[in-house]
């Protein structure tokens, strides 16, 4: 196979955007798996040791350790959890390579890839390789959690792909996000040029990304039924400032002083709303407003932490009853996309590089 470059990995992953022909490569049917079975497929799948998926803290880098819960050893999750999962797996397999959903469902006669795509398969780029698997995994099944409907999810995996598959903006979008994990691993100097070339980049992607997104019940609900009681004001503020402190470093920046909560009446849902922002912090370092994280925290490490108290203000509100769901989604989405735009803005960048953030495991 022929090294993979930046033009044969984008031709390769625009199926993400040819819906019909996603469909076609799509199972006639499909059983849904346990997580512990279909973690199991996927490590199968890019040549993983069988033990990777058993420990704890890859399945978190998976699907977000606020998820899930290991109980007896073996990872449990919701109901609807088990559906996100479950089309987000499928969808990766046809992604990664659609002759093993063949191969597994017993159907024939698909066409060929064109001849002059260079890539037949990500397994390449993907094999053996546990922390990108994991992101790319990510990073899909935040975008599935965030954008279908549980009414939806309820039908099955082959009606959530398609509802997704089936509209152009997620495509895109999602088509972007692929491109700047995996183009990262081909060329990450040239990768983000090739990218506004492309139309990957700018507030159009943003528009498609950020808006008419789920962010109270893909993040905050999560954080809210983790646990019933919680640490002591100091323990939360030491916790929180660490992660924080992870989250920026890992774009260059240095550990700050800025104080976690405005109070210190650090009730339970207050507690819940700011891990419910880190938490949404880093699922957008996963997509290409990694650049304007990047750019913000290399103007002032402070940046970050205002818009996690931001975004952390209104997932309160929303579990206070002061504004609907709906309300509080819409100021979420309004808020991440000025975020965007002032720091994809010539006039804030830096030079800094393509970055690809760690998946923390808290």
């Amino acid at each position: 196979m022929a090294e993979a470059t930046l033009k044969s990995l984008h031709k390769y992953l625009r199926l993400i955007e040819n819906a019909s022909e996603l469909k076609r490569r799509m199972p006639a049917s499909s059983n849904q798996r346990s997580l512990k079975d279909g973690l199991s497929e996927i490590g199968k799948l890019v040549g993983l040791e069988d033990s990777a998926f058993k420990d704890p803290q890859n399945i978190a880098a998976a699907i977000g350790s606020q998820r899930f819960v290991m109980i007896w050893g073996e990872p449990s999750v919701t109901a609807h959890v088990a559906r996100i999962f479950d089309g987000s797996k499928v969808l990766l397999t046809v992604l990664i390579d659609s002759g093993q959903i063949e191969k597994a469902t017993g159907i024939g006669g698909l066409s060929k890839p064109d001849s002059e795509v260079a890539l037949e398969s990500l397994k390449p780029l993907l094999a053996g390789n546990l922390t990108l698997t994991c992101r790319l995994f990510r990073a899909l099944f935040e975008h599935m959690l965030g954008f279908a409907s549980p009414s939806i999810a309820q039908q099955g995996t082959t009606n959530l792909i398609n509802e997704l598959t089936g509209s152009k903006e997620h495509g895109r979008s999602f088509l972007a996000t692929a491109m700047f994990i995996l183009g990262a691993e081909v060329d990450r100097e040239n990768l983000m040029s090739f990218m506004l070339e492309q139309g990957l980049f700018g507030l159009q992607l943003f528009e498609h990304l950020l808006q008419n997104r789920e962010y109270c019940d893909a993040y905050y609900a999560f954080r809210k039924l983790e646990r019933v009681f919680v640490g002591s004001p100091g323990e939360e503020e030491k916790q929180l400032r660490n992660r924080m402190d992870r989250f920026n470093e890992q774009f260059g920046g240095k550990p700050g002083d800025v104080r976690m909560f405005e109070t210190g009446d650090q009730n339970k849902a207050r507690i819940d709303a700011h891990l419910a922002a880190v938490d949404l912090l880093e699922a957008m370092a996963l997509t290409p407003l990694s650049l304007c994280l990047s750019n913000s925290i290399g103007a002032a490490p402070s940046h970050t932490v205002r818009s996690m108290k931001i975004m952390a203000r209104h997932f309160e509100l929303f579990a206070d009853g002061k504004e609907t769901r709906e309300q509080a989604n819409q100021e979420i989405a309004g808020h991440l996309f000025a975020f965007a735009r002032q720091f994809s803005a010539d006039s804030n960048a830096h030079a800094t590089p393509v970055t690809q953030p760690e998946l923390t495991t808290v």
